[in-house]
């Protein structure tokens, strides 16, 4: 068990340092916020108002840092609340980085999940990707309106949030960590020119 969980953390550490690289090497991005470990509410709320506070010393639109600023308190409470825990630490293991090009931000969010959730939550990316504007502010009501949560709240309602906030397509990557979890990692993009 105790090889299970090394395996687990290198594999995320791993994954985690790849995309960093990946962001300023091969994408040419600045990384302005990188985070690897768990996510306190506390560490939600200190990460979100700083990033919105480094957007403003930057000189970013209003809209765009109000975007940001919902798409991380989403999408982070989605890690802290959703993401599985290590099997042997009890810990859960995810992580933030925050690039930027002149164009937008790519912001990636991930965590641990399990194999049988993967089908499920691509499947409702993917839906929710091909949905118009129209379609998913029906949604959204159509979720808050009937109040269909899960186990653990939402019902998807984060990722319709995120879907709608940042104008853009969700970009998702599963990587296998063990027979019973993977590493899920979504990938938001935010113009630094707001689409209206």
């Amino acid at each position: 068990m105790e090889t299970e969980r090394k395996i687990i953390t290198s594999e995320v550490r791993l994954a985690f340092q790849s995309k960093c690289d990946e962001m300023r090497e091969k994408h040419k991005r600045q990384v302005h916020v990188s985070h690897l470990g768990t996510f306190s509410q506390d560490l939600v709320m200190s990460l979100s108002q700083d990033i919105e506070d480094l957007l403003v010393s930057i000189g970013d639109n209003r809209l765009v840092i109000k975007r940001m600023f919902s798409i991380l308190i989403e999408g982070l409470q989605n890690v802290r609340i959703h993401g599985e825990a290590d099997p042997v630490s009890n810990q859960q293991l995810g992580y933030l980085i925050l690039a930027s090009s002149e164009k937008n931000y790519k912001i990636i969010m991930a965590n641990i999940t399990t194999v049988d959730d993967k089908e499920k939550i691509s499947g409702f990316i993917e839906k929710i990707n091909n949905y118009s504007s129209a379609e998913l502010k029906d949604t959204y009501r159509s979720v808050l309106s009937n109040e269909f949560l899960s186990q653990k709240g939402g019902a998807g309602l984060g990722f319709i949030t995120t879907r709608m906030k940042s104008g853009n397509s969700l970009g998702i990557e599963f990587s296998e960590l063990n027979d019973e979890y993977v590493l899920f990692s979504l990938e938001v993009t935010l113009d630094r020119i707001p689409k209206d």
